[in-house]
């Protein structure tokens, strides 16, 4: 290859014309419409217990919830979907602007309410919501934005492609991390990582990113006694079974619990006060119990065949921005829904981070959402498949 030169196609505003559309990837669309079904479903199951009692005196305060916001994520959706990819590209400036002052506004804050040992919560206007979820797509829009406009010589670069693109994450996942948000910065950090990647930095800049990045994370671990505490529990939960180690242990015998075919819906358990976070961070506890190894197994799918779908549209993407804002989209879904899994599962130490689209959370599945309808909208001018 030519110096110079890149290795993605550039053509410009010729993918918005309408001779080049074709129907959207619906695969993408179904899938993350059934795990948002599954999802209010399973928030109503998990929540109708302990809902009956104060401060919300309403059994369906979650289900009504969880069915609005996904309301509003969908509406979301089609108003993202309708925009050409183009537009896109040139709002991404003030997206990036708008998020950076929200995330440091919250890490410079003393007067936000702490939630599970995490500011993450703001409130404006009578509306409460995370500002890092934003992140999710405001940081793969920023990184294809300034990948899209560099030759690939100047990508390779350390001081022009590497080091730019790095202090961006950095900042951001740092902006996070000062939030007490450990397991969102890994999520953003870990997307950011994957399109660096993708985009052509060179390995011994990434293997040394990388290395910076794990020692990051034991010293945020070891400063917070609370984060080394649930590392402890991991190791050993049944130690500490009604302390440390209560939601590994319980997760786990609720996943036990559920065999092959499950419970039934709506007769499990582990929500009776024995599971916490039952409704949001696990969810697929509840899950694994009342629909066994079978509905588990249905949501891996789901996200497998949004995931697989989803790199596709980056695969047959006919420019740079398109390409690497597909990729990092797919990664923030896929590596949360990863780690939350691994939670559950007990392959992981607990965080506090929800699995998307099927957790309650209105901010992380209104965002879900909108990523999802920026992903169909590039599906609609992809090469033919």
């Amino acid at each position: 290859m030519a110096k110079g030169s890149n290795k993605y196609p550039r053509p410009r505003e010729s993918i918005t014309r309408t001779a080049d559309k074709h129907e959207p990837d619906w695969w993408i669309f179904i899938s993350a419409l059934c795990l948002t079904g599954i999802g209010i479903i399973m928030v109503f199951s998990a929540s109708q217990y302990f809902t009956q009692f104060e401060p919300y005196n309403d059994t369906f305060y979650y289900l009504k919830r969880q069915a609005m916001m996904a309301g509003l994520g969908l509406l979301a959706l089609f108003l993202v979907y309708r925009f050409a990819p183009a537009f896109y590209r040139r709002i991404t400036v003030p997206v990036v602007i708008v998020v950076m002052i929200l995330l440091a506004f919250m890490a410079l804050s003393s007067q936000l309410p702490v939630v599970g040992g995490a500011s993450r919560w703001l409130e404006i206007a009578g509306i409460r919501f995370q500002p890092s979820e934003l992140t999710k797509v405001a940081l793969p829009m920023g990184l294809a934005a300034f990948f899209a406009i560099r030759e690939q010589d100047k990508i390779t670069s350390f001081s022009k492609g590497f080091l730019p693109s790095l202090l961006a994450v950095g900042i951001v996942a740092g902006l996070i991390l000062m939030q007490k948000d450990l397991s969102s910065a890994l999520v953003v950090a870990a997307a950011g990582f994957i399109v660096m990647f993708c985009a052509g930095i060179r390995w011994p800049y990434l293997i040394g990113t990388a290395g910076l990045g794990v020692a990051a994370v034991i010293g945020a671990i070891i400063v917070q006694p609370y984060r080394l505490e649930r590392v402890t529990a991991w190791l050993d939960p049944w130690s500490d079974t009604l302390g440390s180690g209560l939601q590994a242990v319980q997760s786990l015998m609720a996943l036990g619990n559920g065999g092959l075919t499950g419970v039934g819906l709506g007769a499990g358990g582990s929500k009776w006060f024995y599971l916490p976070e039952r409704h949001t961070d696990f969810i697929f506890s509840v899950i694994g119990e009342e629909l066994g190894f079978i509905g588990c197994l249905l949501v891996i799918i789901l996200f497998a065949v949004f995931i697989w779908r989803s790199l596709l549209v980056a695969v047959h993407s006919r420019n740079a921005y398109n390409v690497l804002l597909a990729i990092g989209l797919t990664s923030c879904i896929a590596v949360q829904a990863f780690i939350n899994l691994g939670v559950v599962s007990g392959l992981l130490p607990v965080t506090g981070i929800t699995l998307p689209f099927v957790s309650s959370g209105g901010t992380s599945l209104i965002m879900s959402l909108v990523a999802v309808g920026m992903l169909l909208s590039r599906s609609l001018y992809t090469e033919k498949r």
